[in-house]
């Protein structure tokens, strides 16, 4: 049963690889290609990712994002779902595409060394808030990371608009109002997904331990990220913040999250080490 979890995880890899090119080769090529070539690869890996987190979590009898690298494959399940989802409402799914599924094979590659064995650790006793409290925030942190992606391309293309020199990005990607409304929309969505991530993580601190918070450095980043969140939503909502000023709180906000997920997790935290 676990080489069919790693053979399930290796050709959600090898179809994410495919998507990936699908998305360069039409960004990089004049001719219309069907949207069909680059979805129908990625929509089949993440069928694949998603059976083999299944398989992991019945089969070793707990949450399938318990460590680094489980984390990883989790992510790259939630980000390229998110990214299916979300790009059937957009015209031109091409550049968005051309980075966030390049992402998602990153993730998969490192998942692909998920160590297949139960992480033993008496803090992770199962429990419903922590799965609710890991799964949703992972969650959020695919949706910011495809605002990151709509809000770097906004500045590339609000550059070759205001340089008057129309080219490349120009030709594939979305209008700056479209690229503006997805930042909006999937920095909506992480922010509210972080907040309830925050409230279950809470609640199981509470169960665990009679205390509502920590005060571990990975929750602090954690609050600092929402704060961030939180005066991106309020200055667009209340001040009218659109455009460049805008994208720019948003890429700093997701540049905090990896930090966090990534450097914190890893070396700073002293209770988050399993995410």
């Amino acid at each position: 049963m676990l080489i069919v979890i790693r053979v399930f995880y290796v050709i959600a890899l090898v179809l994410y690889t495919a998507a990936a090119g699908g998305y360069l080769r039409a960004f990089n090529q004049k001719i219309y290609q069907p949207r069909t070539r680059r979805t129908v690869p990625a929509s089949y890996a993440v069928l694949f990712q998603l059976l083999g987190l299944v398989t992991y979590t019945m089969y070793l009898r707990q949450a399938p994002f318990l460590g680094m690298f489980q984390g990883f494959t989790f992510a790259a399940f939630v980000l390229a779902f998110l990214f299916l989802m979300i790009s059937r409402n957009v015209e031109n799914d091409v550049a968005v595409g051309g980075i966030v599924i390049p992402l998602v094979c990153v993730f998969s590659l490192i998942g692909i060394f998920t160590p297949l064995e139960p992480v033993v650790d008496p803090l992770l006793a199962p429990s419903p808030w922590f799965i609710l409290h890991a799964s949703i925030a992972l969650f959020s942190y695919g949706a910011f990371a495809i605002a990151f992606a709509t809000s770097v391309l906004y500045l590339q293309l609000h550059g070759e608009i205001k340089s008057k020199r129309l080219g490349t990005f120009f030709a594939r990607l979305p209008s700056l109002e479209e690229l503006d409304h997805l930042t909006y929309l999937t920095v909506s969505i992480g922010f509210v997904a972080l907040t309830v991530a925050i409230a279950t993580g809470m609640a199981w601190t509470q169960i665990r331990l009679g205390k509502l918070l920590q005060l571990d450095t990975k929750e602090i980043f954690t609050f600092i990220n929402w704060i961030i969140f939180a005066l991106y939503l309020h200055s667009r909502l209340h001040r009218g913040w659109r455009g460049k000023r805008a994208a720019w709180m948003a890429i700093a906000g997701f540049l905090v999250l990896i930090f966090n997920f990534l450097v914190v997790t890893v070396l700073l935290s002293k209770t988050h080490s399993y995410l």
